[in-house]
């Protein structure tokens, strides 16, 4: 991939006089680079020739011409890859009023579009926006793939993220719940996608009243992590640091420390001793130390922090 890249790169200034800077064949040719760097994780060169690819058809066609809305797609998820949300907003929003015109309103292509925008909402905290539009993608998802397909899965999982945004507990756990099954049932019960999922459902339970749930779905998803990977592995370090999390909200203090200190040490040794994956444990850890009165050892611990974060503001 890399060495076709370079090649395709180093061939835009002669596509540029043999093309024309405002033709549509150079267009396609940005769009192809564009999207191949994005594959390559190079987001702000993909977002510069998108850019231009978009620049140049909105100058040379139809404003609701089909390959417009193409574009601000594109554009719109390489922005989003950057956290970019503001900024993709007015392209999703424009893509999909362009697809909606050439499509119709109930197209099995609009799903994809409708919930990248709901998603957006969602994590811009425009919530009552964000439903709708989930809702309707679930339908159309529905529609032409059905209810039990793996893509329809998904739109019911950011369904369920948002109803846990919005402290709706009964949606947000029939959501999950049937996220659950369906990966369950095409996946099997031991895929990483089930751990995740297992995880971002136990939100829904951290509480007193909930804390059983919680402790079942987070010891599943754990134990599941460390089937499927190293135990060593990051992902079992995540795991370990939430479950700890649940145990020091419980009061269940030895069990939280041991979760901490394993958690600790896999992710020093995988990512580094100031990533800041180590620095939010060592956070949890050093709470857990002043509730079970060891201060002395707590401000140790924050010094420690302390010089981390400083560091951390300069870099």
């Amino acid at each position: 991939m890399d060495d076709k890249l370079e090649v395709l790169l180093a061939l835009l200034p002669e596509m540029e006089n043999s093309l024309g800077n405002e033709s549509p064949e150079l267009a396609d040719y940005l769009t192809s680079l564009g999207l191949l760097l994005y594959h390559d994780s190079r987001f702000g060169e993909a977002e510069e020739y998108l850019s231009r690819a978009l620049i140049i058809r909105e100058r040379t066609l139809a404003v609701d011409h089909p390959e417009i809305g193409s574009s601000m797609n594109n554009l719109a998820m390489v922005l989003l890859a950057q956290s970019k949300l503001l900024e993709a907003e007015p392209h999703l929003v424009k893509a999909l009023r362009i697809q909606e015109k050439v499509f119709g309103f109930e197209h099995p292509a609009l799903a994809t579009a409708v919930n990248n925008l709901a998603e957006v909402y969602r994590n811009t905290g425009k919530f009552k926006e964000a439903e709708p539009l989930y809702l309707r993608a679930i339908e159309i998802s529905k529609r032409y793939i059905g209810d039990n397909s793996l893509e329809t899965g998904e739109l019911y999982y950011n369904l369920a993220r948002l109803y846990v945004m919005l402290n709706q507990v009964k949606q947000a756990e029939d959501a999950f719940k049937h996220v659950l099954t369906i990966n369950e049932n095409l996946n099997g019960k031991q895929h990483p996608r089930i751990a995740t999922i297992l995880s971002d459902m136990s939100t829904l339970y951290l509480n007193s009243d909930g804390f059983e749930k919680a402790e079942t779905l987070l010891r599943r998803a754990l134990s599941i992590r460390e089937k499927l990977l190293s135990s060593d592995h990051p992902m079992v370090a995540e795991s370990m640091n939430i479950l700890g999390c649940l145990y020091l909200q419980n009061e269940k203090y030895n069990r939280a420390e041991a979760l901490f200190t394993r958690a600790l040490e896999i992710w020093e040794d995988s990512l580094g001793p100031e990533h800041p994956k180590v620095i939010m444990v060592l956070e949890n850890y050093c709470q857990l130390l002043r509730l079970t009165k060891r201060s002395s050892d707590a401000d140790k611990l924050d010094q420690r922090l302390s010089k981390m974060r400083l560091k951390k503001s300069f870099t």
